[in-house]
């Protein structure tokens, strides 16, 4: 056995210890020798640090855990994070008028970026210092090694301000270079309503006296409330007997009011098809929601009516496919997706049946049963744009259900003419561009693709890659997700890499604050942005020394520097993006989608959701206001709208009837 010795108990000193301490440190200061001295005027500020308020104190042990390499759980990066970070000004002074906010936006861009350059200078004589192994001495320096001088300073300030200058060239926006910020849920949209009420005032001669003066006061009140309207149809029919002397029946028509064989009147199709496509309401909750006494909606009801207004929207559908086909710019993503009727067929156990899908899985499956009068939006779409797609490994077909979004302008200079179309399917957005590309016109040779640039995102195609110059851009965010969500890790190299990308974030930033126009999105990408890229690739390269390809951090580093040339192609052009984060958030309601309502019965009703999204997102770029555009729809003859589709896309509507 063996023992150890006890260690002594360390006890606290009382308030007349430490000033007995103190007293005597200060008397012997000048005889004491400097080790020691260092030592007590620590313990000193130890002391003072740990009888400070709880906020003093949580600071002190924050930076004692993070020096010593410990991280608690609630304290990790669980997301990647807004890039940008909060934008307030915090105390700034509150702009009365557009142009005050303007002018104190302009001077809190000026602030952010000088500090983002001071900051990027420290950050990088950190790095260099780690890089040549000083950060390793047993004593820390402390950060007075990295700090700036007042000539540094003042030159960061300068630099600053001459960054500010490229801004404002140009003289203003163009609308060809204007960002996508589209919103899926933008307010408005309800219908609105103004009356106007006399509330006189009560006065009695008799006990207030004689009215002198009368004054009107206007004041606001806004109302909303459900309200399911029940009309009664008076149908008149009448018995006419014609020449030939046979009688028939003539009645009125309820064309105007809704659609045959059903309850309804086409403004209630409207509205439900807002609340559940755009709001992502649960058809069942939606029913119980408007189920009275005398009327029961059942979620199998609004479903058959969701499907009959996208069989109406399924023409104009299919045209915005084909218009989408001859953008410049095509940028998308995917999403998984669930659905009842797929998840149970690859669920159950082989048994020879045919797939649900089996009779549209393909163009040529699809054409097949529309020649023998198939009349389903399963048929119809895959006709156009197929369903089920074969691996690029060549075993067999995919089997995981993808919801795509492709979005791209069909006129480049008018960001009004924007189209963003979702597309379930067996696939996934490399195999809906492909199916885009075979309908593009050979005019259009050069295409620009903006994506995650993984592999199933790219055109595989050899043909279509010889018919057309396509070119790759990447997405900044996916290349800045590894060093946020993994910065503990290594906290001064991750740092310096998300400051970097913090400073691309700032330069688009005060170009959408300024107006984007050709002169000063080169000039703000050309200089400011690519020193900020070039760094991160240098910082980049000595991550790759630092970290295993196995690693998350090692591949994160080894993707910039494998795409580089692709995650910098938007600072030579500026119609491009920094980021995919539009086609990332189309995709946002797919998840609130599937929290609510947790998946789709059938096929059919999940391509009835998919053209009833584009039509509604599309229309959102295009400024057509909602709830009028899908009830002029409804409203006109589907022979007309099957016979030119042309004419009622949302951005052709909204022309037509601008007010």
């Amino acid at each position: 056995m063996v023992l150890v010795a006890d260690k002594p108990r360390l006890h606290s000193l009382s308030e007349a210890e430490l000033a007995e301490l103190g007293a005597w440190r200060s008397e012997h200061e000048e005889s004491l020798p400097a080790s020691v001295l260092a030592v007590l005027e620590q313990h000193q500020a130890l002391c003072e640090g740990l009888r400070g308020s709880r906020h003093k104190l949580s600071q002190v042990l924050f930076e004692l855990r993070r020096a010593l390499g410990i991280v608690a759980g609630s304290e990790r990066r669980r997301q990647s994070g807004n890039p940008l970070g909060p934008m307030a000004g915090g105390d700034r002074t509150r702009p009365k008028s557009e142009r005050e906010r303007l002018e104190l936006d302009a001077a809190h861009l000026d602030t952010l970026r000088s500090w983002h350059i001071k900051l990027a200078k420290k950050q990088g004589r950190k790095v260099k210092a780690i890089r040549r192994k000083l950060m390793k001495m047993p004593v820390d320096p402390g950060l007075d090694e990295f700090e700036l001088s007042e000539e540094e300073t003042a030159q960061c300030e300068a630099e600053a301000h001459e960054g500010m200058a490229r801004f404002r060239l140009g003289g203003g926006a163009q609308p060809a270079f204007e960002s996508s910020k589209e919103a899926f849920m933008t307010g408005a949209q309800v219908t609105t309503s103004e009356e106007t009420l006399v509330l006189p005032a009560p006065v009695n001669a008799k006990r207030d006296g004689k009215v002198l003066d009368t004054m009107v006061e206007e004041r606001e009140r806004f109302d909303f409330a459900f309200e399911v309207k029940r009309l009664t149809l008076q149908v008149e029919k009448k018995v006419v007997q014609g020449k030939d002397g046979e009688r028939h029946v003539v009645s009125a028509s309820t064309a105007s009011v809704g659609p045959r064989k059903f309850e309804v009147t086409w403004g209630f199709l409207a509205n439900m098809v807002l609340l559940v496509v755009q709001y992502a309401m649960p058809m069942n909750r939606l029913a119980t929601l408007l189920s009275t006494d005398s009327k029961r909606f059942s979620a199998g009801g609004l479903a058959r009516m969701l499907r009959y207004v996208a069989h109406r929207f399924a023409p104009i559908y299919l045209c915005l496919f084909d218009s989408l086909a001859d953008s410049d710019i095509l940028s998308g993503d995917d999403t998984s997706c669930r659905v009842t009727e797929v998840t149970r067929h690859l669920s159950a156990k082989e048994t020879g049946e045919p797939a649900p899908w089996h009779g549209y899985r393909n163009v040529k499956a699809a054409q097949e049963q529309l020649e023998r009068g198939a009349k389903s939006l399963a048929a119809m779409l895959g006709a156009e744009l197929g369903f089920e797609f074969e691996r690029r490994t060549g075993d067999g077909t995919k089997k995981a259900l993808h919801t795509t979004t492709v979005s791209g302008r069909s006129e480049g200079y008018d960001p009004r003419s924007l189209i963003v179309l979702y597309r379930s399917h067996l696939g996934g957005f490399g195999n809906l561009l492909e199916m885009l590309l075979r309908k593009r016109s050979p005019k259009c040779k050069d295409l620009t693709i903006q994506s995650d640039l993984s592999t199933v995102n790219l055109v595989a195609d050899e043909e279509l890659r010889r018919r057309f110059a396509i070119r790759y851009a990447g997405c900044a965010s996916h290349a800045r997700r590894p060093f946020a969500l993994y910065e503990d890790e290594d906290p001064d190299y991750c740092a310096a890499i998300l400051h970097m990308f913090k400073g691309l974030f700032i330069d688009e930033h005060g170009l959408s604050l300024f107006g984007r126009n050709e002169q000063n999105v080169r000039a703000v990408r050309g200089v400011d942005s690519r020193a900020h890229w070039n760094t991160i690739k240098e910082y980049a390269e000595d991550m790759c020394t630092r970290w295993s390809p196995e690693t998350k951090l090692g591949e994160g580093a080894r993707y910039i520097i494998r795409n580089f040339d692709k995650l910098t192609a938007y600072l030579d052009d500026p119609r491009l993006q920094l980021t995919n984060n539009h086609s990332e958030r189309q995709l946002r309601l797919e998840k609130q989608i599937e929290a609510s309502s947790l998946f789709r019965t059938s096929l059919e009703g999940r391509f009835a959701l998919d053209i009833m999204r584009t039509v509604l997102q599309t229309a959102v770029a295009a400024r057509a206001p909602l709830q009028e555009y899908v009830l002029s729809v409804l409203r006109a003859s589907p022979a007309a709208v099957a016979a030119s589709p042309g004419l009622f896309t949302p951005r052709e509507w909204a022309a037509a009837n601008t007010r």
